[in-house]
């Protein structure tokens, strides 16, 4: 079997990059394919890079090469699923004695078999630096962040007094989340007092381990997002995804401190270069999605894939038959 950096590689010497990647990304389970599940049981639902289906209590998540940002679909990276799932299968493993979560296993290279929960309506991002949206709202004058208030001179890039969480409403695939509060998360009837504070109990002690468990490879978890849902029973648990780089924004620790005397921009390992590339061809969410260049979308795999094999410390392979989606 061919290892991704092989591959990618491959890739990058070809005639026709552009061509040769295309033909290898992996664009999930078609509608011919979806049909005898459907009829066999399953209900299915399309979120932003991965397909959804569920039976009994049983939920099976498979995870496509598609890439998002700015709640929008971008393109395809090759390999995406199968790293990204070889990821989560790693943090939740690591993490199952931190926080209780939905996942059982890993039945094939790009899906998670996890138990079937009621999502909470709400996302929780979890920030320990002045990075992102909130730097630039920050620069802007804003001070009140979903209830949390920043000191004045405050540095781009800069570590905050402690880490904050900034929640958001879900909305559906493709739609705008809203910046909301705990208070209003409460009055809307979202989650209960209680719940909250269960929810922000879980999200910081998943944070400072995700923050510890980076750190010994050389690397800061600078902010990130969680997702919680309801067992049958009420219990809360994580779900989604954990500390991938898809879903957070990691540095590399060595040159950080440096970058940011001389106000550079830190050395990155997560998506901000082709959300950087997008905003510099005006691309925010609205309008028209630019074509992303194929080497962009290619250092972006590089990217991810460093990061997972630095974690699970062995080379990712790609299988000479792709395994089938496995449901059960």
């Amino acid at each position: 079997m061919k290892t991704i950096r092989a591959i990618f590689n491959e890739i990058r010497d070809a005639k026709d990059p552009e061509l040769l990647m295309e033909s290898l990304c992996y664009r999930g389970l078609s509608s011919k394919e979806i049909g005898p599940l459907r009829d066999n049981g399953f209900s299915y639902y399309e979120g932003k890079v991965r397909q959804c289906f569920a039976k009994n209590q049983d939920f099976f998540v498979l995870h496509t090469d598609r890439l998002s940002a700015f709640d929008s679909l971008i393109g395809f990276v090759p390999f995406k699923g199968l790293i990204l799932n070889s990821l989560s299968d790693y943090w939740f493993r690591k993490a199952k004695d931190i926080v209780p979560s939905h996942f059982i296993d890993a039945p094939s290279e790009r899906m998670l078999k996890v138990k079937r929960t009621t999502p909470v309506k709400a996302e929780v991002i979890v920030r320990g630096y002045l990075a992102g949206s909130m730097m630039k709202a920050y620069d802007e004058g804003k001070r009140d962040f979903c209830g949390n208030f920043l000191p004045e001179k405050l540095l781009p890039y800069q570590s905050l007094p402690s880490p904050i969480i900034t929640p958001t409403t879900k909305a559906a695939a493709f739609e705008h989340d809203v910046e909301t509060t705990a208070d209003e998360l409460v009055r809307s009837e979202i989650v209960t007092e209680k719940e909250w504070i269960t929810i922000t109990d879980m999200a910081y002690k998943l944070f400072l381990f995700g923050q510890k468990e980076y750190a010994s490879k050389g690397w800061i978890l600078v902010d990130t997002k969680y997702e919680f849902g309801r067992t049958p029973d009420g219990k809360l648990i994580v779900i989604d995804e954990i500390h991938t780089p898809d879903s957070s924004r990691i540095w590399i620790k060595d040159t950080y401190h440096e970058r940011f005397k001389t106000g550079q921009n830190p050395e990155m390992l997560d998506k901000q270069h082709v959300r950087r590339w997008l905003q510099e061809h005006g691309f925010e969410g609205k309008g028209s999605v630019p074509k992303v260049p194929t080497k962009i979308l290619l250092d972006l795999g590089q990217i991810y894939l460093d990061v997972a094999e630095r974690l699970i410390g062995t080379p990712l392979l790609v299988p000479e038959m792709p395994t089938k989606p496995v449901f059960h």
